[in-house]
């Protein structure tokens, strides 16, 4: 069967780094050698398991509704394809001096981000052909993004639907065990998380599947209570600010009910324009992108400290995508009271202890995909010699698009009380 890999999966780092090769128990794929945590995890179904047999490879729909999937997939694909050309026409033209100028540099992210937006349509489309028929482009494309997301802490809905489709189709990476199961956490499907936690060794738990594990009842009540609060939200007016960053636009609705004074303050620094080209300087896998310091070093503020909002009786908790305001550090996991200014945190997983220290005032609705997408940064790391540092993604612009007719006073205390 003549195979073609469906995108440039190194195209300007859009993917994966390299084409990842598909493993599938179907005789039209080479399998390459699993490692032993891949066989520590599962092994593929045979004639005497008791299973059924996978189905046979076939990139031809059966029925019309497949036909149309396979079309919608191969429009993507192929719009995709163009847009990728179109990113490295105007990075080859920029690089040889045709049009080094800073709307050439506008031109490429706008492309890049119009480029990850229709990878996203692709992913979507590879996903429903598959359930059509077992489509080995389809299947190589959704197994590739399966794995970016995973790498990239993007544990959303999508990655656990997406996932679960993969595994009942008898794929068995080790990843995408992990992948289902955190994603199933970060979204509230607890029950899918419990199984496949359940079925995972020991030996193959990262730290991040052991806190899972250890705070699943913690994030499970939690998450059934943030619920009812989001249905609460959905009939308020709540101010929503866009950030528009290097990586793509967020759009943030903020909780002013359970923490007015600190809304109030991040509008008024949002509407002040402080925001505006400040680094994501320190970014984290499974944990959290921090942004808001000017100094770019963890240490910046505007010397105002706002009083802390996380002791209110309906004050919120952190899921994938709140936002808490950054507090000094004492310390161990500690922090000095009433210290939080301007540096504030977006997680990309749920931290259930957060909110015992902090405002959680806030979360993002959309672009949490993009944002995944951020460059990691690590202020605490030293730099060899002559490596290479690329700079860190930031804030282009924030701009407040949605806020009441009156809004309260941000409530701060004195610099001193701040420092203490």
């Amino acid at each position: 069967m003549n195979r073609r890999l469906p995108i440039p999966l190194t195209a300007f780092s859009l993917l994966c780094s390299g084409a990842l090769a598909l493993v599938c128990p179907h005789s039209a794929f080479a399998m390459p050698q699993e490692s032993p945590q891949q066989q520590a995890i599962a092994s593929p179904p045979t004639e005497d398991s008791g299973q059924p047999a996978p189905p046979p490879i076939s990139p031809i729909p059966a029925t019309e509704e497949g036909k149309a999937a396979k079309a919608a997939f191969e429009n993507a694909e192929a719009r995709f394809r163009e847009s990728l050309l179109k990113m490295r026409e105007i990075h080859t033209r920029y690089m040889n001096g045709e049009t080094r100028t800073p709307q050439a540099l506008e031109q490429y992210r706008q492309e890049r981000i119009n480029a990850r937006e229709l990878m996203e349509e692709v992913f979507e489309a590879a996903y429903q052909l598959l359930f059509h028929v077992p489509d080995p482009d389809a299947a190589q494309f959704v197994l590739t993004m399966v794995q970016h997301e995973y790498e990239k802490t993007n544990y959303s809905e999508r990655t656990m639907r997406a996932g679960s489709l993969l595994l009942d189709l008898n794929f068995n990476q080790a990843f995408l065990f992990q992948a289902v199961a955190r994603s199933s956490v970060s979204s509230g499907n607890f029950d899918i998380a419990k199984k496949i936690y359940e079925y995972m060794t020991p030996e193959v738990l990262d730290d991040l599947d052991k806190r899972f594990i250890f705070q699943m009842d913690t994030l499970e009540s939690q998450w059934k209570e943030e619920l009812e609060r989001r249905k609460i939200d959905e009939q308020s007016e709540l101010p929503r600010v866009r950030i528009k960053t290097t990586k793509g636009d967020l759009v943030v609705e903020l909780f002013l009910n359970e923490a007015p004074s600190t809304v109030a303050h991040f509008i008024k620094l949002v509407e002040e324009g402080y925001y505006d080209g400040l680094d994501f300087y320190q970014v984290m896998d499974d944990l959290l992108a921090l942004t808001g310091d000017e100094t770019g070093q963890g240490s910046g503020n505007t010397g105002q400290y706002l009083v802390d909002e996380h002791t209110r009786e309906n004050a919120r908790n952190a899921f994938r995508g709140s936002l808490a305001m950054a507090k000094l550090p004492k310390g161990k996991g500690e922090f000095f009271e009433n210290s939080a200014s301007s540096q504030f945190a977006i997680f990309f997983t749920p931290l259930p202890f957060i909110s015992e220290n902090q405002t959680v005032f806030g979360r993002v609705i959309e672009g949490m995909d993009l944002f995944t997408e951020l460059r990691r940064v690590d202020p605490s790391k030293e730099k060899k010699k002559g490596e290479i540092v690329m700079p860190p993604d930031r804030i282009i612009e924030a701009e407040v698009i949605r806020k009441p007719d009156s809004m309260p006073d941000p409530v701060y205390v004195s610099t001193d009380q701040g420092n203490e």
